[in-house]
């Protein structure tokens, strides 16, 4: 049997585009319900992906961390009115950022709201030379890892509102704005201009 040369250089694409199709056809029939399993949220964060822990409405739970200006270990306690707690660290750019409208707001609405900075990354000399930058005034506070794992946090920035009694109202994941501040301050937390 002599095969044509030019007969099996046209059937050859033929071939492989049949099986791609015929393939293609029955690896879709044997799926599960793709759709629902794209579009349906789990109710369960999968702790290998970093992202924040969905807390909204829960008590925020300080742990014990470290008066980045007294050196003292203790635990973060709400005087009763609302709180803006912030995660950052020095190199994290868009902590860069968003510093100069925390510092602005808590200059602002220190009156009515307390700002907490919260440092899970740097030692006190760095993050004093941040600090200083940034002009910030609030009290700031250096984590050793465990009040980021109570309030689950998996990316930074992050910034906690919480009202008088603890309760986180708000949270952002990511650089916040100004505006964004103010509006979360006046709408959430009840704050006056």
């Amino acid at each position: 049997m002599t095969w044509n040369r030019r007969a099996i250089v046209l059937a050859v694409p033929v071939i492989v585009l049949l099986v791609s199709v015929v393939g293609g056809w029955a690896l879709s029939q044997s799926s599960d319900n793709v759709d629902a399993n794209l579009t349906t949220p789990g109710t369960e964060q999968i702790p290998t992906i970093g992202t924040n822990a969905n807390n909204t409405g829960e008590k925020f739970p300080f742990v014990e961390v470290t008066d980045n200006a007294t050196g003292e270990a203790g635990v973060i306690s709400p005087a009763g009115k609302p709180m803006v707690v912030n995660f950052w660290y020095s190199t994290c750019e868009p902590c860069k950022r968003e510093m100069p409208a925390l510092s602005a707001a808590s200059l602002k609405y220190g009156s009515q709201v307390d700002f907490v900075g919260i440092n899970p990354n740097d030692t006190s000399e760095v993050a004093n030379v941040f600090l200083a930058k940034y002009k910030i005034t609030y009290p700031t506070y250096l984590d050793d890892g465990d009040q980021l794992t109570a309030a689950g946090v998996a990316t930074l920035p992050a910034t906690f509102f919480l009202d008088g009694n603890g309760n986180i109202v708000e949270r952002r994941a990511g650089e916040v704005s100004a505006e964004e501040l103010t509006n979360i301050l006046t709408t959430k937390l009840g704050v006056t201009e």
